[in-house]
């Protein structure tokens, strides 16, 4: 018989996760049918998707303002899509927002078994959402070790799986002859620095963020003439990446999703927004500094709301500013420059931080013999 799993996903990060989690459960059983909403790579691993993955990449307070009689559309329209279907399984990813209130709108009118990837962190702010989340779900996979206990008081049966991302830690054996070729693919030569920009996979991301970003390897360029920038892109925001970057001053490539493990061998540094993309680049051992800005009215919500010291999740499991966070008002041209100089110039802070950041991908599930999205599997059709 085969089984229905309808899942959604609001981003790239959770795009990814979902198209591992349906390969999986194809592994795991091979007569399933996969529905719900997901980009570009759910849909190349079987998923039908039944609108745009990138109506929903809206984040903020207010940023999310002008979006809201869309979302809610969406929402209804979602909520009944799973009622039509009638899935044996509704997998949610990240995306709360979104994801709860479909789940609260369908709650009593469904049999299916509901389960959501990735513990929204009532660690750092709202823990109420707790006790709220165990009425909506059946299962809860955490990606964090101390997460669980925050959920299991309400009752809700939640899984420790590890963080999925560091199941693609790269083979170090290969680095040498994949970072020769793609130097050699590009005309990089081997004496260049090369920094690897990550502007943001939202367009709102990109306006506020990779402005910063180019005025501060700008700056860099007049003090380091051999500096190369790799700038990776998701399909939505590719164009205004694009048309941003004619504002750099030293030659760049911009490239897609099938070169960024090649381009992540070759880095030297990394200026990279905040998320899930600096635990990839940190898996690549490649030294990093951190960025993020918002609204400047969602800031000051965030900071009366936000109960944690850090944004990044090293940072936050060691428990020290492992990795540079330039948040807000130290996202500026001037402050960043400053920063990567730092960082080039002093190997020390390098070293510190791929050591440290090793450590912190080791609680995450890094070199575990249990596979993050193979716990998750397992758990989900149990």
């Amino acid at each position: 018989m085969i089984k229905k799993f309808f899942i959604i996903a609001g981003e790239a990060s959770g795009d990814l996760l979902g198209s591992k989690i349906i390969n999986e459960i194809k592994l795991q059983l091979p007569q399933s049918d996969f529905i719900g909403v997901g980009g570009k790579l759910m849909k190349e691993s079987g998923l039908k998707s039944i609108f745009p993955m990138e109506d929903l990449s809206v984040m903020g307070f207010l940023e999310v303002l002008p979006h809201i009689p869309k979302l809610i559309k969406r929402i209804n329209f979602t909520a009944q899509e799973i009622i039509d279907q009638k899935p044996d399984y509704i997998i949610t990813i990240d995306s709360p927002d979104f994801c709860f209130r479909v789940i609260k709108k369908i709650n009593n009118l469904t049999k299916a078994k509901k389960i959501h990837l990735i513990a929204p962190s009532v660690w750092a702010y709202r823990e109420g959402r707790a006790k709220k989340i165990a009425k909506l779900y059946d299962l809860l996979l955490a990606i964090l070790p101390f997460e669980p206990p925050y959920f299991e008081k309400y009752g809700l049966k939640t899984i420790f799986v590890g963080h999925p991302i560091v199941e693609d830690a790269p083979d170090f054996s290969q680095k040498k002859i994949i970072n020769s070729n793609f130097r050699l693919s590009k005309k990089i030569s081997e004496s260049d620095l090369i920094i690897y920009l990550t502007p943001g996979s939202r367009i709102s991301e990109v306006k506020k963020i990779f402005p910063q970003f180019i005025g501060a390897v700008n700056l860099l360029s007049k003090e380091f003439s051999n500096l190369k920038i790799i700038i990776p892109t998701v399909e939505k925001t590719k164009s205004i990446i694009e048309e941003l970057s004619k504002n750099l001053q030293m030659e760049y490539f911009v490239i897609d999703n099938t070169q960024k493990k090649d381009a992540l061998f070759s880095a030297n540094y990394a200026l990279a927004k905040s998320g899930t993309n600096t635990i990839e680049i940190s898996l690549y051992n490649v030294p990093i500094i951190i960025a993020y800005k918002v609204n400047f009215i969602t800031y000051l919500i965030l900071k009366i709301l936000v109960k944690i010291k850090y944004a990044n999740l090293i940072n936050l499991i060691m428990n020290k500013e492992i990795i540079t966070e330039m948040l807000q008002m130290d996202c500026e041209s001037k402050k960043l420059f400053l920063k990567l100089r730092e960082l080039i110039s002093n190997n020390n802070i390098a070293e510190f931080q791929i050591k440290n950041s090793q450590e912190a991908l080791k609680i995450m599930g890094l070199g575990s013999k249990d596979n993050a999205i193979k716990k998750s599997v397992q758990a989900i059709l149990n």
